[in-house]
């Protein structure tokens, strides 16, 4: 019996690497933003480790009052996540989007710290984009997105203003949550997390260091995947300016839905106002 439990307990750790509990990639194309109207650039650049990345530029309606980067969730690719920003040119802003390391047409693979530099190289990349013309740049994530956008605004003073939905507080308990909801993986989640996931890249850690810039904190009440409480806690964490928003009903990244078009007035208000209040940025 013994030896059964650890070759069990090998087999998982086997199985459960970084890449498999966090990360869901591929290059499937669900849908082309040009099916919606959308009119953008794609644009290929390297990530700090020199691997190429893909990126889609969207461009505002109208003069812009930023650029906008969008971080996606774990699964899939930028064409089953762009929906989830584009509205925001109609609010006056620029959307540039990148897909990770391993996702999409973006070489490499996905770790914790390949896609923080990938979200590094994106807000150099942003920046000269609008070098032509400067505008503010600011940070939205979802979800992993919104855990990797944590550490990139921390470490990108050019940031000027944040809002992470459906963030997550560290990766090992994040990584215990998921595995609490198999019936296989349940009596291994108490303790394979702190032998196997990935150290140094906390967003608890660096929430406190976006401060002096202004951060929005979105997360449904229903949220199965990524509980509300982690929310509360990096807003716990954070430092002034700060804001959080907990949407009844919502589940994983429904709020949109579940606040209709509020949703979108709450985030382009929130940039905007943090735009008037912050110089443009120039690199």
């Amino acid at each position: 019996m013994k030896s059964f439990w650890i070759s069990a307990v090998l087999i998982l750790l086997a199985g459960c690497s970084a890449k498999g509990l966090y990360y869901y990639p591929n290059v499937k194309l669900y849908l082309d933003p040009v099916q919606l109207g959308h009119v953008y650039e794609t644009h290929q650049f390297p990530s700090i480790n020199g691997e190429n990345i893909i990126g889609l530029f969207f461009e505002s309606t109208g003069a812009p009052k930023g650029t906008i980067l969008f971080l996606h969730g774990n699964y899939g690719n930028l064409s089953y996540h762009f929906y989830q920003a584009t509205f925001l040119m109609k609010h006056g802003f620029n959307v540039f989007m990148i897909d990770y390391q391993g996702y999409g047409g973006s070489e490499g693979k996905p770790t914790p710290q390949n896609t923080i530099e990938d979200g590094q190289a994106a807000v150099r990349y942003a920046l000269w984009l609008s070098s032509a013309n400067p505008v503010p740049l600011g940070l939205f994530g979802q979800s992993i997105g919104a855990a990797v956008g944590t550490v990139v605004a921390a470490r990108e003073p050019q940031v000027k203003a944040v809002v992470l939905e459906a963030g997550f507080t560290t990766y090992k308990k994040i990584m215990g949550s998921v595995m609490r909801r198999g019936v296989l993986t349940w009596p291994f989640s108490f303790f394979v997390p702190s032998l196997i996931a990935p150290a140094g890249f906390e967003p608890q850690e660096f929430v406190a260091s976006i401060s002096p810039r202004p951060v929005l904190f979105i997360h449904g009440d229903r949220d199965k995947i990524v509980p509300v409480e982690m929310s509360r806690q990096l807003f716990e964490r954070a430092l002034e300016p700060k804001q959080l928003l907990i949407v009844p009903g919502a589940g994983h990244l429904e709020c949109r839905t579940a606040m209709q078009g509020k949703y979108e007035h709450e985030i382009a208000d929130f940039f905007a106002e943090a735009f008037l209040k912050s110089p443009t940025s120039k690199n």
